[in-house]
């Protein structure tokens, strides 16, 4: 993945290059004009023991390429959480690079994101909620933690930390080896 990549507005990814890896490939879910991303995969292990990651929407990141919170979460994943599969879900999931666009958008996330999040999130060994402000701000942070309330069991959901209206920050600007905390808060 040395390559980095952006997105403008609902831009379409382009098409995975030949050599991808299949498995990879198969479990980067995007829509039909692939304008919106639903998952986003890597692994280097065990692809049945995986982290998620949830944040605000996705970049330039594909199947064969990275973008800077996917490396930095994979990374985390990897050295950190001793997971062998890293998912890259988001709340919203139109492709944007800059979230300043987001307020242009006239669709922000599809259902199957919500799907997706649904189907994968429990099955991960832990989840990693980090949508920052703008995803709080939007509504949609608000119904993803409900969605996770939902189908995950509450002592295996992290943030590295809460902005002051209550979002779980992003992990752009985080240490990579920043400690996790409980994203529910415990009775």
């Amino acid at each position: 993945m040395a390559t980095r990549a952006t997105a403008t507005l609902g831009s379409s990814a382009p098409l995975p290059g030949l050599f991808v890896d299949p498995l990879v490939a198969e479990r980067t879910i995007f829509n039909e004009d692939r304008t919106h991303r639903f998952t986003l995969f890597r692994h280097w292990g065990d692809v049945d023991d995986f982290a998620v990651g949830i944040s605000m929407n996705p970049s330039g990141a594909s199947e064969d390429m990275g973008d800077r919170t996917v490396d930095g979460m994979c990374e985390r994943a990897r050295k950190h959480w001793g997971v062998g599969a890293y998912y890259q879900l988001n709340v919203m999931s139109i492709r944007a690079t800059d979230s300043s666009d987001l307020a242009k958008a006239s669709t922000l996330w599809l259902p199957e994101n919500d799907e997706w999040i649904r189907r994968l999130a429990p099955k991960a060994r832990l989840v990693v909620a980090s949508w920052g402000n703008p995803g709080h701000e939007s509504g949609r942070g608000a119904v993803v933690e409900s969605i996770l309330r939902e189908v995950c069991d509450p002592a295996r959901v992290f943030c590295f930390g809460k902005n002051k209206t209550g979002a779980p920050v992003h992990p752009l600007y985080q240490r990579f080896d920043a400690p996790l905390m409980p994203f529910f808060e415990t009775p």
